[in-house]
């Protein structure tokens, strides 16, 4: 949320003045996403809502003895779902051959399809293309490195349209699989994806359905990506994924999170046909990474087990500390 203090204080407050002594169930979710939980007034508040959602189903899933997928669909779309993995927060320096070690370290677990985050270095007022060449420089060893996977850049919004117009030849080059908020949504991001040569995706922090329909209705991203983490929860995520279905999008939800978000994007999977993938944080550290029990052969396979499917006990013991912490 970028704040943690300020979202622990929105769950306490949603909780009490919503939650607390109810029942859990698919209704009481729909009563809150019609009223308290319908708008969200910034980040940390959309996570808190996010979160209260995501707990709620698995309560309700629990109880009934089924996955979470399985309150919306008789059978699973799928059995496993594409997936690649984020490189960026794995890195601890960033020189080329270090985005070359970190895409090595993500094949390495089964997976032939990375994203890289290379231009930190771009800002909004500075001069754009001498401050991307370090970031092409990244790129170009990863290629040159491996040529054959499946590569997508995110850009996290740092170029102007005009500046994103210009580089496009160059991302052409490298061969994407997709770019990612090359520049903030609207109609220069429509204009843009109308002279890409590979897919444009965005929506990694939008707040419910309206927002997406916009980039899909207004022709500005291939692929929308909704995070399970701040889109509202796991029912509006859904509710995005459906959306997509009927509007032709396609659907990878963002998701350089931990177990819970990974398994937010996997059930959602398997009740959406627009799901086309799945993204799994690559970590520096093998026994933090999450979704591994998931993966096999660079796709995730879809949980059967009540709830969630998280096993608490089963988290690293740091892990297990802060989650004390904030029960506290």
């Amino acid at each position: 949320s970028n704040d943690d203090a300020a979202c622990l204080r929105r769950v306490r407050e949603l909780f009490s003045a919503h939650v607390e002594g109810r029942e859990p169930s698919l209704e009481l979710l729909a009563e809150l996403h019609r009223g308290p939980f319908a708008q969200a007034r910034d980040l940390p508040e959309a996570t808190a809502i996010s979160g209260l959602d995501q707990a709620i189903h698995d309560l309700v899933a629990r109880r009934r003895g089924v996955p979470v997928w399985r309150l919306y669909a008789d059978r699973p779309v799928r059995t496993e779902v594409p997936c690649y993995l984020s490189t960026n927060r794995a890195l601890r320096r960033r020189t080329p051959a270090d985005f070359v070690a970190v895409t090595e370290a993500a094949l390495a677990l089964g997976v032939r399809a990375v994203k890289v985050t290379p231009f930190e270095a771009v800002t909004p007022t500075g001069d754009q293309l001498a401050q991307c060449e370090e970031g092409f420089a990244r790129l170009a060893a990863v290629r040159a490195a491996h040529a054959g996977i499946s590569l997508r850049v995110d850009c996290h919004e740092r170029f102007t349209p005009e500046v994103a117009m210009r580089l496009l030849p160059r991302f052409a080059a490298l061969g994407l699989t997709w770019l990612e908020e090359p520049c903030p949504a609207g109609p220069a991001l429509a204009e843009l994806r109308r002279r890409a040569a590979m897919p444009i995706a965005a929506g990694e922090l939008f707040f419910g359905p309206e927002r997406f329909r916009a980039l899909l209705e207004g022709r500005q991203a291939d692929v929308i990506m909704p995070d399970p983490k701040h889109v509202g929860g796991f029912g509006p995520l859904l509710g995005v994924c459906r959306m997509a279905e009927a509007l032709g999008g396609e659907v990878s939800p963002h998701n350089p999170s931990g177990p819970i978000a990974t398994l937010a994007t996997v059930h959602a999977a398997a009740a959406a046909r627009a799901v086309t993938s799945a993204e799994l944080i690559l970590t520096s550290d093998p026994g933090r990474q999450p979704g591994r029990d998931l993966l096999r052969d660079g796709k995730l396979r879809i949980p059967e087990g009540p709830g969630w499917g998280l096993d608490l006990s089963g988290l690293s013991a740091a892990t297990g500390a802060r989650f004390a912490e904030l029960r506290t």
